[in-house]
């Protein structure tokens, strides 16, 4: 084709080369488009979806009435539509840019170019123009579904207020309302209570056996709890405690009851109601005395009196009677004969006294934690409880059904969600335990000792608490009203992102970022650790130089961690120049020091001037580098203090280093002795003394033996030096002090005086002066 298109003759031109050129171009231009058009019309013939005659529809029936059902079902209508009209900007957009692109190859159309380029260029603009309606169309669509959601969302709001703040009757003409029920509506409630199979549900033999099959049970539990608490003591994982048995026996005789009764056919209403309420409170109680005994979790974290946790577990045992009864009620209420409008003086009754319950127990345990720690929690919940009260009073039924539900299930998750985090804290915090099952594998799987931490046990720990208050988040979401389309909403932001001014963010991306950088700093902590015990690849090295590559690995891989981590979460990493300009105008006003002290650390790590466990003299700080940092090289003294010594002072200033190159020193140990003394004798001395110690070096090329010297001889005495050589300068002084005493005695036994700074004083009589007045007379008497 590019041959045939090089041959077709064209009289514009008025060279043979200038039509080669042209022909040339036009032809790789023509085979180009032709090769990538059909993936632009294939991605073109996408359809737009031709939904604006439903927005208008769900638009008109808004101005009627309409329910809360209806309005979630044109929300998620209308919100599916807006995400296709947004992916559909995104496909047109792309395929039109793509087009665009195309339409620039080509160029524009000059006379005599070949008919496929004008054919295929016409097509192109053909696509485009379609592309461009297509494009206007679903914005249009985005504009229409974003507000047609906002009037949605308003219309629910109305609703939802609305249905809050309906007045229905109060507490007393609900009570009067009872009055005008039939008598035979009462005869049907009675009979639906008290009759089963048109017999007296009591005067049932059956049911006579199965009470009295479950009573004989609670009894003989009840009168073995103790030997079987003694027996049963050594087997359980918490004390044994009576109370404990007594709701066991409680529990099995309800059990006992509900089976001989579902089995001979006599459960009834009334029997299930019982058998509920009285199992529920047994269990719930049975879990109230484990959690609030003088050693549960609650006191170990409270602190509570013994007295206050008695009172506190009566209170909580009739919140939770009357919650099992209330929703064993709630589940038979749809068979029951009496109507709901006539039952709402029985809910108004059962909701005050359960929140009256609720407000006891939060008034008695004020003065104590955590309501003593934070009053204003106190305050909120008192508060709370008597405006839902007043309002069941006043009847503000919906709004009191809506408060009462969600405070309660909010106090109850927050106790809940405390008990599960103080459990958590205390097994992820609990001691090395060697009759651990789980600790005895897992040391057993990582290959530590019994005294050895447990690794990342701090993470699991945050991310076993952060999972029990999500869950404890979600349920207190549901109980005040949140549907599953709001957490689907709450989702799709958590994974798309949202926008504040001109940022994205993603928290599910930053999550992500943050478990990796955990992760990240973790196995770089764990190859460090590997190679400073393990690893024979910087086991030859010495102590200084293991030192500094341990140094530079960890710091490198918080570098690498830290990209991985930002670039997971989003961040552009070219906006990393913009950050660095910024840190330089700090660094040129109030960053000098530390960027100083940085770029010293670097320096140190790698020539190694100074190395960890060298004895050292800063100025007039003297001691071993214990730990040498990016920013500061912390020197232990000889009395045990820690010094911080910026690394730019050890840089810039004088360092003496006494073990830079080899731990040898040489000491000068100075001895005054008397003129008369025999010089050979104490040289002699000397020497000894200095060859019988084991720390001095003998015959080692890195010194030389013990020798004495006579080096200065003075008005008081004959200054003698024993030089010796010592292998490790870190027993410089036990070695000095050895040296003397060793030398004194050696001297003393030799009768060899050791010299004093001497003085004469002469008296000259012929100029001493008289004294004047009573002192020149002797005193009387003497």
């Amino acid at each position: 084709m590019i041959h045939r298109t090089i041959t077709v003759p064209i009289n514009f031109w008025n060279s043979s080369s200038n039509r080669h050129v042209f022909s040339l171009f036009s032809g790789f231009g023509a085979c180009l488009v032709i090769l990538i058009f059909p993936l632009w019309a294939q991605a073109a013939s996408i359809p737009v979806p031709q939904t604006n005659a439903v927005l208008q529809s769900i638009h008109r029936d808004l101005s009627k009435g309409v329910d809360l059902q209806q309005l979630l079902h044109w929300q998620k209508t209308v919100r599916v539509i807006g995400d296709d009209a947004h992916q559909c900007i995104t496909e047109k957009s792309s395929n039109l840019s793509q087009i665009d692109k195309s339409l620039g190859i080509l160029g524009s159309a000059a006379a005599g170019e070949p008919k496929n380029l004008s054919a295929l260029r016409l097509k192109l603009q053909g696509e485009q123009k379609k592309l461009g309606g297509e494009l206007a169309t679903c914005k249009v669509l985005v504009i229409t579904s974003a507000n047609l959601t906002q009037e949605i969302s308003k219309k629910r709001a109305a609703l939802h207020a609305e249905m809050l703040l309906r007045h229905d009757h109060n507490l007393w003409q609900q009570a009067l309302t009872l009055q005008s029920v039939p008598t035979a509506i009462w005869i049907g409630e009675k009979n639906f209570w008290l009759t089963q199979n048109g017999q007296v549900i009591f005067a049932q033999k059956n049911l006579q056996i199965s009470f009295g099959v479950g009573i004989v049970i609670f009894l003989l539990l009840l009168f073995i709890r103790a030997p079987l608490a003694k027996k049963l003591h050594h087997h359980l994982l918490f004390t044994a405690r009576a109370k404990f048995y007594h709701y066991v026996s409680l529990l099995a005789g309800m059990a006992a009851i509900a089976a001989g009764t579902a089995l001979t056919d006599t459960l009834s209403p009334l029997i299930m109601l019982l058998l509920v309420t009285w199992g529920g409170y047994a269990f719930i109680s049975m879990l109230l005395a484990l959690a609030l005994r003088p050693s549960g979790v609650v006191n170990q974290h409270l602190a509570w009196q013994p007295q206050t946790l008695r009172s506190t577990l009566r209170r909580l045992r009739l919140i939770a009677a009357l919650a099992v009864f209330g929703l064993a009620w709630i589940s038979l209420t749809p068979s029951d004969p009496l109507f709901l409008t006539n039952q709402a003086f029985f809910g108004s009754i059962y909701h005050l006294a359960l929140l009256g319950a609720v407000f006891w127990l939060v008034w008695r345990i004020r003065a104590h934690r955590p309501f003593r720690t934070y009053p204003l929690l106190r305050a909120s919940i008192l508060l709370a409880l008597v405006a839902t009260a007043t309002f069941t009073i006043l009847g503000y039924r919906n709004l009191s059904d809506y408060l009462f539900f969600g405070l309660l299930m909010s106090l109850l998750a927050f106790g809940i969600g405390l008990f599960f985090s103080w459990g958590l804290t205390d097994f992820w915090s609990q001691p090395p335990q060697p009759s651990s099952h789980w600790q005895r594998f897992l040391r057993h799987r990582l290959d530590l000792k019994d005294d050895q931490p447990l690794p990342w046990i701090a993470w699991l720990s945050a991310i076993s608490h952060t999972l029990v208050w999500l869950g404890i988040a979600a349920f207190i979401l549901s109980a005040w009203g949140l549907t599953r389309t709001g957490f689907t909403l709450i989702w799709k932001y958590f994974i798309t992102g949202f926008a504040i001014g001109g940022f994205h963010i993603q928290p599910f991306r930053w999550v992500i970022a943050i478990l990796l950088l955990v992760l990240l700093f973790n196995i770089n902590s764990v190859v460090q650790k590997y190679l400073s015990d393990h690893s024979r690849i910087i086991g030859h090295m010495e102590s200084g130089a293991r030192n500094s590559v341990l140094s530079i690995i960890r710091y490198t891989g918080f570098i690498i961690a830290a990209i991985i981590a930002l670039s997971t979460a989003g961040v552009a990493l070219h906006n990393l120049a913009i950050i660095a300009g910024a840190l330089s105008v700090g660094i040129g006003f109030g960053l000098q020091n530390i960027v100083n002290n940085f770029v010293s650390g670097l320096i140190l790590l790698l020539e190694r001037p100074i190395r960890v466990g060298d004895w050292i003299q800063v100025g007039t700080t003297q001691g071993y580098v214990q730990r040498m940092s990016i920013r500061y090289t912390l020197i232990l003294t000889f009395d045990r203090t820690e010094v911080f010594v910026p690394n730019s002072e050890l840089i810039s200033g004088q360092v003496t280093n006494w073990m830079y190159t080899n731990s040898v020193l040489r000491l000068m140990i100075p001895f005054n002795i008397a003129h008369d003394a025999d010089i050979s004798l104490v040289k002699e001395l000397l020497v000894a003394e200095g060859q019988n110690h084991p720390d001095v070096l003998q015959n080692d090329p890195r010194g030389i033996p013990p020798t004495a010297l006579l080096l200065d001889v003075n008005e008081n005495a004959l200054q003698f030096y024993l030089r010796v050589y010592l292998d490790d300068c870190n027993k410089s002084f036990n070695v000095q002090t050895d040296l003397r005493a060793s030398v004194v005695e050696s001297l003393l036994r030799h009768n060899i005086v050791l010299a004093h700074q001497q003085q004469d004083v002469h008296i000259m009589s012929n100029q001493i002066l008289p004294m004047e007045g009573s002192l020149a007379q002797p005193a009387e008497g003497r």
